[in-house]
């Protein structure tokens, strides 16, 4: 099976041709292998290379027909353990795990015949949404090699983008899905809080802000691996409605309606304007939208104001992030090295560690009182449509501190210890606003929990511009026809990078 043959289709289009006995499931999977070889090392998408494990797959006999049986197939590594396999979570913290049991995720996908081959980069811990790390290396947009490809899921977005896998494993905690799919032009859906579930080993993730599905090219395919996904549903810690009878890949069979629809040009976490490619990108999506035959109006959920969702935010994550300190303390009675993590790593964990516990109280309050706010404005529209990012696709390099910056704080804040020079320091008060800022469209919406997705509907001066359009707790179904329609209207599956 050459390339040309293999990106035709996508994951379902694949299985199809595997149950046929059209193909082969090893001749594709031998295609993914040959188009990795020659674009990952221009590109560094793949964090770990398991194609001897993917050797030995077998196509399970009571899932024979399953929609992506013999699909080749990435995860990102992040959450998703697979048995045997490492796990590094973009940090040198855990370069020699290796998971002891599958997630739950990673379980569903194998019982669906999916060909796990490899895993994707990450940052470290998926803490920043580029894709530029001291373990990987730089994961580059494969439009083009000077611009980021986004994160946290940045490796996966990659992958699909260059025509290596028609879908990749990621997951979103504050739009770790959206932006990379944003930036390399996929298709990238979150799912609603409690669609997924994390066990064995965890219950949630990030407070609830993370949510596990994936980047594909065409939408029917992130409505079969939903339908794979929701198999875990039923062990997820928060309450989600249940899919559609049928399932999402089903409720795609049916007509969208006439959908009314609000739009907004403002984020809510730094509460600012577009750049002028952002705003291009939304005027055609709004003109698709309305010439879709769908009502408008401009309207925002009632979100708190800026600087409290902003710094709510920020508590979590730093919060979360300071986690790991006591995890490993816990774990070896050993202090961690700050010398095992990134310097912007290391800060975050000094940061939050001098959060109170009342003040991380405060956060998730705050972050759940979203949850209710969106409720509300759901109950009057079908769906909101916001662009994916207040920026088109920076550079890389451009969202991390300088290389010598980096070094003074890792030697203050690591090897020094003078960790209350980060209250109000200015350096990392720059840094974080310009990280908040570039997610302030994504981010509150993993805070009120709701689905949310990046369609690529754009091109600024040769690189993807998404748009982001979400919906009511439950209703995936929706945002899947809205996409499927604008899907029809213009298409984006054919379009590769000039690689």
């Amino acid at each position: 099976m050459n390339f040309q043959d293999y990106v035709r289709h996508d994951a379902v289009g694949l299985a199809e041709l595997i149950r046929k006995k059209e193909v082969s499931a090893d001749e594709v999977l031998q295609a993914a292998l040959n188009r990795l070889d020659e674009v990952n090392p221009k590109l560094n998408f793949l964090a770990h290379d398991l194609r001897e494990r993917a050797a030995a797959w077998r196509m399970p006999s009571e899932n024979a027909d399953a929609p992506l049986s013999g699909v080749p197939f990435l995860l990102k590594d992040l959450l998703a353990d697979w048995e045997g396999a490492p796990t590094w979570s973009g940090s040198r913290m855990m370069q020699n795990h290796i998971a002891k049991q599958n997630s739950d995720l990673t379980q569903a996908y194998l019982n669906a015949g999916l060909r796990v081959f490899g895993k994707t980069t990450t940052p470290e811990w998926g803490a920043y949404p580029i894709t530029e790390t001291e373990i990987y290396g730089i994961t580059r947009n494969p439009w083009h090699p000077d611009y980021t490809a986004g994160g946290s899921s940045g490796g996966a977005a990659v992958a699909v983008a260059a025509g290596v896998v028609p879908a990749a494993h990621g997951c979103d905690g504050g739009g770790s899905i959206r932006l990379p799919a944003h930036n390399c032009g996929v298709f990238g859906l979150k799912p609603t809080r409690g669609r997924t579930a994390y066990g064995p080993l965890l219950s949630e993730a990030w407070q609830g802000l993370v949510c596990d599905h994936a980047l594909t090219r065409s939408v029917r395919d992130s409505a079969a691996l939903l339908d794979i996904a929701v198999q875990t549903q039923p062990q997820a810690l928060y309450a989600c409605p249940p899919p559609p009878a049928g399932g999402f890949s089903d409720g795609l069979k049916q007509e969208t309606g006439r959908l009314k629809i609000a739009f907004w040009q403002r984020d809510w976490l730094c509460g600012q304007g577009n750049d002028a490619g952002t705003d291009a990108a939304f005027a055609h999506s709004l003109k698709l939208v309305r010439d879709a035959g769908h009502e408008l109006e401009e309207a925002s959920p009632d979100f708190a104001a800026p600087e409290l969702l902003n710094r709510a935010a920020r508590v979590l994550v730093m919060g979360e992030t300071a986690k790991l300190f006591y995890h490993y303390r816990r774990e070896t009675g050993r202090k961690l090295p700050h010398h095992q993590l990134e310097p912007v790593t290391w800060a975050l964990i000094v940061q939050g560690r001098q959060i109170s516990a009342g003040e991380m109280s405060w956060a998730r309050d705050t972050m759940l009182a979203q949850e209710r706010a969106a409720r509300r404005f759901f109950a009057r529209y079908d769906v909101l449509m916001t662009p994916v990012c207040p920026r088109t696709t920076p550079k890389i390099g451009e969202m991390l501190p300088p290389q010598g910056a980096q070094k003074i704080m890792r030697l203050l804040f690591g090897t020094l210890g003078l960790g209350f020079l980060l209250k109000n320091n200015p350096l990392l008060e720059k840094e974080a606003a310009a990280t908040l800022n570039y997610v302030g469209y994504t981010s509150p919406l993993n805070m009120s929990g709701n689905p949310a997705m990046s369609v690529p509907l754009y091109r600024h001066n040769g690189l993807p511009v998404g748009t982001q359009f979400a919906a009511a707790h439950g209703r995936e179904d929706v945002l899947f026809k809205l996409a499927a329609q604008l899907e029809q209207m213009q298409p984006w599956a054919g379009e590769m990078p000039p690689l």
